[in-house]
């Protein structure tokens, strides 16, 4: 995230390797293949070995990639969830940080059991943005991956009999409640209600992730931040800044978040009209954001029913310059078909913004919602 830039540089030619660091230094955590900077506390890693992206296959246990700043690009592929996160044509870093985490069992390849998706967008005029970017899409990332798995372990009940032949526990669970009864308006709410609280919890260790020893340092970091969770029938997201999250469905497009800008705060109060709430300076001047000088790391919060297959996006303005309208977005997610894997919807979305000039850091995440019977 920053100005307008003034010119073009060149496109490297070859990508650095994606590495593996040894555990976390400060908190012993695994990290994956890439991170370099530990998904739970934060604290910097240190490159050990060269190793490929993860497998697109996964177990019923949750996985996930948290993808950091300053690299030229990352992709991560978990099947029915991917991102894509590029420096761009005109930055010399990539400041964005992005997390995705799959909570399914790959033999069922649904994300009926859970899906988290974060995008942290670094401000670039602000010193540190780009390692606190990445520190809070990981810290949040963490946090709403054990809030789902502890959702997964209490959703539903196992029906008298057991789960029938050939299922797990938590696969017959699938679908929120086709094992058991069809799941209750209630019970649907309850469900929002608590990933919402995930979501504001999240947004809370983001913001601890994004400023943890960045005033000792002399660093003045903020990033955006847009986080949600897929459980069930139930899309969650908040957010905080101009990163944003769009559903692609049946019913249509829509945009489910609401720019934290100068602009669009000036459009919602009747003072601008709406179609200049994209133009100037004040189109990506954020009044709510995580990191130093934040007035508040609480962020507004949109629950949607999920009735019917679709897909969802999370990304940067990187993305948006270029795909701002729901139906602009929506044809560039429809146009390799409905049954182009999330990854591929992802690497084609980014590749709109490099086209369309890629004058920033650019970052999609897409998450497929099965279809419900």
């Amino acid at each position: 995230m920053s100005g307008r830039p003034t010119g073009p540089l060149p496109r490297p030619e070859e990508r650095a390797p994606v590495t593996t660091p040894p555990a976390c230094p400060r908190c012993a955590a695994t990290p994956l293949a890439g991170d370099r900077y530990c998904e739970r506390c934060g604290a910097a890693l240190t490159a050990t070995a060269t190793s490929g992206t993860g497998p697109s296959s996964r177990t019923a246990a949750a996985t996930h990639a948290v993808l950091v700043a300053d690299a030229d690009r990352y992709e991560t592929d978990l099947g029915a969830a991917a991102g894509v996160s590029d420096r761009g044509l005109v930055h010399h870093s990539n400041e964005d940080g992005m997390g995705v985490a799959l909570a399914a069992d790959s033999s069922v390849g649904a994300v009926g059991l859970g899906a988290v998706g974060v995008v942290c967008d670094g401000v670039s005029s602000a010193r540190g943005s780009g390692p606190a970017a990445a520190a809070a899409a990981a810290a949040a990332t963490a946090l709403l991956t054990d809030r789902v798995e502890a959702w997964r372990s209490r959703a539903v009940p196992v029906p008298a009999g057991g789960p029938g032949p050939g299922l797990a526990p938590r696969q017959a669970c699938l679908g929120g409640g086709r094992a058991g009864g069809a799941a209750t308006p209630e019970a649907e709410r309850d469900t929002a209600g608590e990933m919402a609280a995930a979501l504001r919890d999240a947004a809370r260790a983001a913001q601890n992730a994004a400023v943890a020893g960045a005033v000792g340092l002399g660093l003045s970091p903020a990033c955006t931040f847009v986080g949600t969770v897929v459980v069930d029938a139930t899309l969650v997201v908040g957010w905080l800044g101009d990163s944003r999250a769009y559903l692609v469905d049946s019913s249509g497009a829509r945009r489910l978040t609401e720019d934290d800008t100068v602009a669009a705060e000036a459009v919602r109060a009747g003072r601008l009209a709406p179609e200049l709430a994209e133009r100037g300076r004040d189109a990506h001047t954020i009044t709510r954001w995580l990191g130093v000088g934040s007035a508040s790391a609480i962020p507004r919060i949109r629950a949607v029913a999920l009735p019917s297959a679709g897909r969802v996006v999370l990304c940067s303005d990187g993305l948006w310059n270029y795909a701002s309208a729901a139906e602009t977005l929506a044809g560039h997610v429809d146009a390799l078909g409905p049954g182009a894997p999330a990854i591929d919807v992802a690497r084609h979305l980014v590749e709109v913004a490099l086209r369309g000039g890629g004058s920033d850091n650019v970052t999609a995440i897409v998450i497929d919602i099965p279809g419900r019977t």
